[in-house]
């Protein structure tokens, strides 16, 4: 064989070795600024679709209780058609409830369920189609998965306004994000074309959901799960008025805080499962991403005004930690894609229908008592517990082993 031949051989290898990543990549870049494109557009929804205050609370809370309910299904979707062309399905759906959303305010109820559908059963079924790619290697690839996540909810929270400006109105502005969503489509269409005759998961046998829910170590990694999510979703929800009426900073400033607390999530996504993984167990990064956020909220307690910057960027750091770590302990914790799939649909069902309580207790605290310490206590002990699940779910165990 010629150096040349040599050379086009390994280049055509490293192609194929880049591509199915970049795909998948391309898909998580576009699950979550769809909806993370709305809180910012509130005000001026309501005002071009003549929806109340609570009309468009219902809109917020749609995505997470879509996450929930959809989830459980990815994994028997994944079976039927295999799992890139499952993922290529959800995408579909993601783009068709994008320009769904054009139809004045039921097509943005009905829209927002469908995205989100199709959000949930990527959400799913990605980790697993990084595994069927990459095998023992995938961890550096959910990284970047989880990575462009968490970098979309910054972009769509961020591009917003200056595309509901560049489209002159809220509504055209969330249909430009079909934009992106298209070119994903392209990707995992191409990648699913080329895996078409790929080994689908095996079916769930009867009653394997329940039995899952039964075996400690997935209970143990969907509780973990579930808890970091409550956490995160509550900092994204009532972090900057807690730093404005506690800690005294302007809107314009506690928005910024919040922005880069959460941005935060992106390098750690990107460090932390290829490094988590690299050990049998994973219980210094659960400390390391928990006790941040405890010290965070502890200073919001006692000293919100001395440091909210630092607070903020604590409670940041940890809740962008255990996101990552949570992913990973789906991977490190199952034997193969099929088992993957079924705890990461586990995780995710029962992991964002008590993110979604969350927010909605500290809100009901705050106006019980008018005070954000009966909330940040409550966020305290939820993240006492979280540290003690996460211990115990980082034991080098394997669902199906026990204690």
């Amino acid at each position: 064989m010629t150096a040349m031949t040599t050379t086009a051989t390994g280049r055509r290898t490293a192609w194929r070795l880049v591509l199915p990543a970049a795909a998948l990549v391309l898909v998580a870049l576009c699950l979550r600024a769809p909806f993370t494109a709305v809180g910012p557009l509130l005000g001026e929804l309501g005002g071009e679709l003549s929806l109340s205050t609570g009309a468009l609370a219902v809109v917020t809370a749609l995505p997470l209780l879509c996450f929930g309910l959809v989830s459980p299904f990815a994994p028997s979707l994944a079976a039927r058609l295999g799992v890139h062309r499952a993922v290529l399905l959800g995408v579909v759906a993601l783009v068709a409830g994008v320009l769904l959303r054009l139809a004045g305010a039921p097509g943005l109820y009905a829209g927002t369920v469908l995205l989100t559908a199709g959000i949930a059963v990527a959400n799913v079924l990605l980790p697993a189609a990084a595994r069927a790619e990459y095998g023992a290697r995938s961890a550096l690839v959910l990284g970047m998965i989880v990575a462009s996540m968490a970098a979309s909810a910054s972009i769509g929270a961020g591009l917003a306004q200056p595309l509901a400006d560049v489209a002159g109105s809220a509504v055209l502005g969330l249909a430009l994000w079909a934009v992106p969503v298209l070119v994903a489509l392209a990707a995992i269409a191409a990648l699913a074309r080329e895996r078409w005759r790929a080994p689908r998961p095996a079916a769930a046998p009867r009653g394997a959901r329940a039995a899952l829910l039964r075996d400690r170590v997935a209970l143990l990694v969907t509780l973990f799960f579930g808890l970091q999510s409550l956490a995160f979703y509550a900092m994204l929800t009532w972090l900057a008025e807690i730093l404005e009426d506690d800690a005294g900073v302007s809107p314009v400033t506690a928005g910024g805080l919040v922005a880069l607390a959460a941005a935060l999530g992106v390098p750690a996504a990107l460090l932390v499962p290829p490094l988590a993984a690299r050990r049998p167990g994973q219980g210094g990064w659960v400390v390391l991403g928990t006790v941040p956020v405890l010290v965070g909220i502890v200073g919001l307690l006692i000293a919100p005004g001395a440091a909210p910057l630092l607070w903020a960027l604590l409670y940041g750091a940890g809740t962008g930690i255990s996101f990552p770590l949570a992913m990973t302990l789906v991977l490190q914790r199952t034997r193969d894609v099929g088992q993957t799939g079924r705890l990461s649909a586990s995780a995710q069902s029962l992991g964002y229908l008590v993110a979604a309580t969350g927010p909605l207790a500290v809100g009901l605290l705050h106006e019980a008592t008018g005070g954000w310490e009966p909330g940040l206590v409550f966020l305290l002990g939820v993240v006492a517990a979280q540290l003690a699940v996460g211990l115990a779910a980082a034991r080098p165990r394997l669902v199906g082993e026990g204690v």
